[in-house]
């Protein structure tokens, strides 16, 4: 074997355990590399339910962010609002036909608080406008206990609401009217007896006055003494003058019957020295004397 020869077969000794080498490496990569195919198979499938739910959540959430660019309408927010008038509820805000304010535009109001949450005022119609200001009045009839409860500020106005939204609001309203107008009848119903108890009061006076006397009564000197002084002192006086009489007629009886067993004495006395007379001698005794 020539010289090339012995070089050729050292190359391929060479070559075949560099091959080997990398054969092993090869093997060992592979391995490696199905395992993390393995590995992230199973966190696909372990996270497919969690994908879903979160696809789910992002329609539900573009779902909602639909609605509420259609149904909510435009807003202009940061609008300094203060109550203009208690009595009927008007506010005063800084927006105006600067702003696509219109007539007869039904604007919504939203008060904000200072944690950033708002609360649905009601929808309100404007009744001035100007170029940068306006008055809108509630376009429902707004109690001054409920309008003491808005705190001026900057509040959030929208031109629309969606239907489930004002239709809650509206049902919440029927409910209030109905309880304002219930509060009300028991009010009137409540004036009518404190005037029946008034009467009632008064008529009682006047009876206690017939009864036992009092301011209610007549001072006259020429009425009955019942209808000046009461029943109760007329029938006392009364009482008083009968046990008087009483008093007088046993005082009479017993002067009577002292002038009686007078009279009876009288009598008797009178017939004792009757019979102590002498007698007169009769036409009898006469004869025989003769």
């Amino acid at each position: 074997m020539n010289i090339w020869g012995k070089v050729l077969a050292f190359l391929v000794v060479i070559a075949a355990i560099f091959a080997s080498i990398f054969s092993a490496k090869l093997v060992q990569v592979r391995n490696s590399w199905t395992r993390k195919s393995i590995t992230s198979k199973n966190k696909f499938d372990e996270l497919k339910p969690k994908i879903e739910t979160v696809e789910s959540q992002i329609r539900a959430l573009n779902s909602e962010l639909f609605l509420a660019r259609e149904f909510w309408g435009a807003f202009l927010a940061d609008v300094q609002t203060a109550v203009k008038n208690p009595a009927d509820g008007s506010v005063e805000v800084n927006i105006g036909s600067d702003k696509g304010l219109q007539d007869h535009l039904l604007m919504h109001g939203f008060e904000i608080a200072e944690d950033g949450t708002s609360t649905y005022r009601g929808s309100f119609l404007p009744i001035k406008i100007e170029n940068d200001r306006a008055l809108m009045k509630p376009n429902w009839r707004a109690t001054s206990a409920e309008v003491k409860t808005w705190k001026p500020g900057n509040w959030r106005w929208r031109n629309q609401l969606p239907p489930g939204y004002a239709e809650n609001f509206d049902k919440q309203l029927t409910a209030i009217l109905k309880l304002e107008e219930t509060r009300d009848d028991r009010l009137r119903t409540l004036e009518g007896q404190k005037k029946l108890r008034a009467d009632a009061d008064r008529k009682l006076k006047q009876r206690e006055a017939e009864l036992i006397g009092g301011e209610e009564l007549p001072k006259s000197e020429s009425i009955a003494p019942e209808f000046r002084d009461g029943l109760v002192a007329a029938m006392a006086q009364v009482e008083e003058e009968r046990n008087q009489t009483l008093l007088n007629l046993d005082k009479l009886r017993r002067q009577v019957r002292s002038v009686q067993g007078d009279i009876e004495r009288l009598l008797q006395e009178n017939q004792d020295l009757a019979d102590r007379l002498p007698k007169p001698e009769t036409s009898r005794d006469v004869t025989q004397a003769k």
